[in-house]
């Protein structure tokens, strides 16, 4: 491998297990440790061991990552906030792709230049393993079963480790979708902000000389296939011809429309009459604990109703 090759890579992978360390948002640590891993490859492949290298970026940088990116979605961390340095997103989106690009050069100039493997004595090495095995074959036939022996290796001598990094790995895993999940009694008791809370009686009109229009509140509509559950209010019991575009509300997007509808909510309105009780259950059977008061929909249903009714008017 090339001197400078060596460095490079090397300072790639250091680099990117510092930031790892360093980098206070989760995602962005996520993604520094993608960096090393990359660099990590890289020094694989200049040392002509391309399954290996190969097998970083398809495992650790492509399957692992996306596992720990995942899990990290799941801990509900705040939005990170919009930082002003674009023009280092866009050079990093340039700049990367040509070191992938000044990689596979390098691997592809060197390939003719590769030391010859050295004559094995595959005939006594076959006499060590058990007759009529795959090891044993290729090896007799004179050919190496590299992959072989590496699954042989892993799954005898480090059995035991391997085993324990999966039940770390699972453990983790675990742990985060515990730490994730809220529970109901608490998401219900944090306070709703002040326009979730929709009066159901008509309020006094405003007075001529009165400079801002009172809103109207959102009263609950009279319609014959409607009901009145205890834990769900007002539903549905067949599809209206008139539904409301659930999907603009932030948090729901079309599978959690889809349940809604299945569970007779249409209509903005619906959403913007609903108590702390409704809240609960909705949250047990859309089971995103906190999505409801988090998100703020009875706030925003309110106010997509309000305008319904001024563009209908």
């Amino acid at each position: 491998m090339h001197i400078p090759l060596f460095y490079l890579f090397a300072a790639i992978m250091i680099i990117g297990g510092l930031m790892v360390v360093f980098m206070r948002n989760p995602v962005s640590s996520a993604l520094a440790m993608v960096l090393s891993f990359i660099g990590l490859a890289g020094l694989f492949i200049g040392l002509n061991a391309y399954l290996v290298g190969i097998l970083q970026i398809l495992v650790y940088a492509g399957a692992i990552m996306v596992l720990f990116i995942f899990i990290i979605m799941l801990l509900d961390l705040k939005k990170e906030e919009s930082s002003p340095r674009k023009g280092l997103a866009i050079a990093a989106g340039v700049i990367i792709p040509l070191i992938f690009l000044f990689q596979l050069s390098a691997v592809l100039t060197t390939q003719r230049n590769s030391p010859q493997v050295p004559e094995l004595a595959l005939q006594e090495a076959a006499q060590k393993y058990d007759e009529h095995t795959v090891i044993q074959k290729k090896l007799a036939a004179g050919s190496l079963p590299d992959i072989h022996l590496i699954g042989q290796k892993l799954y005898t001598e480090y059995n035991f480790p391997l085993q324990v990094v999966a039940v770390l790995l699972l453990v983790a895993t675990v742990g985060c979708v515990s730490l994730s999940k809220r529970d109901p009694a608490t998401a219900v008791a944090k306070k709703t902000p002040a326009p979730t809370r929709i009066p159901k009686v008509t309020p006094t009109p405003a007075p001529a000389s009165s400079p801002e229009p009172i809103k109207e509140p959102v009263k609950e509509p009279v319609v014959e296939n409607t009901t009145h559950d205890e834990k769900r209010g007002l539903i549905y019991t067949s599809r209206p011809d008139d539904i409301d575009d659930l999907k603009i509300i932030s948090g729901v997007g079309p599978v959690l429309e889809a349940k809604l509808h299945d569970f007779g909510i249409y209509t903005y309105q619906q959403i913007a009459l609903w108590t702390e009780e409704n809240i609960a259950e909705f949250d047990e059977l859309l089971t995103f604990k906190g999505r409801i008061t988090r998100d703020d929909w009875l706030t925003q249903a309110a106010d997509l109703h309000s305008k319904k009714i001024k563009k209908n008017s």
